[in-house]
């Protein structure tokens, strides 16, 4: 009986290891299952929410590029007024100036110039694209006059709020003229915001969403609807330049301020909102801009939710469906897992070199036949798409320095030694007077082009374009020990290739520059807005370079580029260098007490002028 009791009791070993493996493998292949699709969920919704920002900040960088250049041409006309480049009593001078800043900037509808004496001169760009100027009489318009005044007072750049004229409402920026202490008038430029709009238009489209611009919380600044339509919109007058919100046809805006922000979706300095329009939920995105004037700017781009629905429900699908077959097809379980991580793994390595900002040779993902990974892959190319639309505006090579310097950390700013160059073209204002705008664009960017690759060869950073000017610096972020002669080295190079080069097939005199080279310590770092940072020099050693730059110009005997070197920089960049200077004396610039010592540089090894 105890045998009889025992064999009952005991279990096949066939039995027992399917049994045991098949519950050991169940049992491990459903964990994985289950995390592989806690894991999907969550790098879908980071992906999307990633893919998200991006087309925000895309959306801005194309706003800003669109309506900052108004600000510059201001800053730049002004600037070359307060040192003395530009007389605005010469009107044609002044046209000619106005003319040349336009051409750089298309969007830019005209340019004007109200003088002491409330006497204007307009520039401005006609229905074919051409530049005309006009005379106009005695200034009599109160708000106007209110406006130069304003500025007259301030001192200083600023936004006006939108304004209609002539059948468009612009917004636009005004800058003050002065020369020597003595307010010369008012320049203002701006946009139209119906510009503004089929900029905002065409990027959406390219996104497949929707973008638009507010203008505080009740008027509509930018919008697919006021593309061409805000001279003939019944709801904008002089008395109202912009549309209220509450008047526009798209259901989902007119809703967006009644919509609470989503509170579960924190994004740095993003407004998430869920709105119910047209028997459909919307996803939205808007950032605050407080840079154009008293009013915020609210910047935004909506899509709808059904998009995100269905790619929710296709994950649980999938993994009902992989819990379904599990106890039946291990093996394919196993082979499938393997095609299904292939896509992934090249997400990750694409997305590695993403993080370190190396866009130029990166493929798109390929797509994939299992539709989940085929929508990530294509959401994940969108990516790479806004990434590329931001390469063409921040300097890659800076970048790159920054992430090795830094290990991807924010960059403090500190005083530290490096040295400084300005470069400017000799005679722009006389050589461009009878160039088509399109022409002086080309040479401008051929010129620029030229500049810059002799800069980078020598390890500096190009911090900004002024006009016709480039202004470099050496030393940061990267450790630059040699950063004066490296800087000296550059000039010469620049020099050369500038008298060199012929490539831009524009019938002009031989370009010329003015190059000063300057060392001394500076504050080095990341300055500005949160939602706009340039990494850039700020210090009393950049004005004595600039400064530097204007005396060039006394020693200009019509041959050749000239480039003066301060006695600080010589001092660095002399020894050992085989670099040739000549001692060219002392000066007394503006903005310094004691004189500035100044040498030529004529030439260094392998490099002659």
């Amino acid at each position: 009986m105890t045998d009889v009791r025992n064999q009952r009791r005991s279990i096949r070993i066939t039995v027992l290891l399917i049994t045991a493996i098949a519950s050991l493998v169940t049992l491990s292949t459903g964990i994985v299952l289950v995390l592989s699709g806690m894991a999907a969920f969550r790098s879908t919704f980071e992906l999307l929410s990633d893919t998200a920002t991006l087309t925000m900040e895309a959306v801005e960088t194309e706003v800003r590029s669109h309506v900052i250049p108004a600000r510059q041409i201001v800053s730049h006309i002004t600037t070359l007024v307060e040192s003395g480049d530009i007389d605005p009593a010469n009107q044609q001078q002044m046209v000619t100036a106005m003319k040349g800043a336009m051409a750089a900037a298309p969007q830019i509808a005209g340019l004007v110039y109200w003088n002491s004496e409330n006497i204007e001169l307009r520039v401005g760009r006609l229905p074919d694209g051409t530049v005309a100027a006009a005379l106009a009489q005695e200034i009599t318009d109160p708000y106007i006059l209110a406006s130069i005044a304003r500025v007259k007072t301030t001192g200083t750049p600023s936004w006006g709020p939108p304004v209609f004229n002539d059948g468009a409402t612009y917004v636009y920026v005004l800058g003050p003229l002065v020369h020597t202490g003595s307010f010369l008038g008012v320049l203002t430029s701006g946009v139209t915001i119906s510009e503004l709009s089929s900029k905002v238009d065409r990027i959406g489209r390219h996104l497949d969403i929707t973008a638009f611009v507010l203008f505080g919380n009740d008027h509509v600044l930018a919008h697919p609807e006021l593309i061409g339509t805000t001279g003939n919109n019944a709801f904008i007058s002089e008395q109202n330049p912009l549309l209220p919100i509450t008047e526009l046809k798209d259901a989902v805006l007119r809703r967006f301020h009644h919509a609470e922000p989503h509170r579960d979706h924190q994004i740095e300095n993003v407004t998430v909102r869920n709105i119910h329009a047209n028997g459909q939920e919307y996803l939205a995105m808007s950032r605050s801009l407080t840079e154009f004037g008293g009013t915020p700017w609210h910047i935004g781009i909506y899509a709808t939710m059904d998009s995100l629905d269905d790619q929710v429900r296709r994950l649980v699908g999938a993994m009902i469906a992989g819990l379904g077959v599990l106890g039946l097809a291990i093996v394919g379980a196993i082979v499938l897992a393997r095609y299904i991580a292939r896509p992934i793994r090249n997400i990750a390595s694409v997305a590695d070199r993403v993080g370190r900002f190396e866009l130029t040779d990166i493929t798109a993902v390929p797509r994939s036949r299992i539709k989940e990974l085929d929508e990530q892959s294509v959401a994940f190319n969108r990516m790479l798409d806004g990434l590329r639309w931001f390469e063409t505006y921040v300097p890659k090579s800076l970048v790159h320095r920054l992430i090795a310097g830094q290990d991807g950390q924010s960059v403090p700013s500190g005083e530290q030694e490096v040295t400084v160059m300005f470069t400017d073209i000799i005679g722009f204002t006389a050589m461009t007077e009878h160039m088509a705008p399109a022409d002086v664009a080309t040479m401008l960017n051929r010129q620029f082009e030229v500049i810059n690759q002799c800069i980078e060869a020598e390890g500096g950073t190009l911090d900004k374009y002024i006009g016709d000017s480039v202004m470099a610096f050496w030393g940061a972020p990267e450790h630059q020990p040699d950063h004066a002669e490296r800087a000296c080295r550059a000039a010469l190079h620049i020099a050369r290739a500038v008298a060199e080069d012929t490539t831009d097939g524009i019938k002009h005199p031989p370009i010329r520059l003015k190059i000063a080279v300057h060392t001394g310590r500076l504050l080095v770092g990341n300055i500005g807005a949160k939602a706009r940072m340039n990494y850039t020099v700020i210090g009393d050693t950049v004005n004595t370079c600039s400064r530097i730059e204007t005396l060039c110009g006394e020693f200009d005997t019509g041959d050749g580029s000239i480039i003066l070197v301060s006695g600080d920089t010589m001092a660095q960049a002399q020894a050992g260098t085989g670099l040739v200077f000549e001692d060219a004396g002392s000066f007394t610039v503006k903005g310094r007490q004691e004189p500035v010592h100044v040498s030529k540089l004529t030439g260094a090894p392998n490099v002659t002028l």
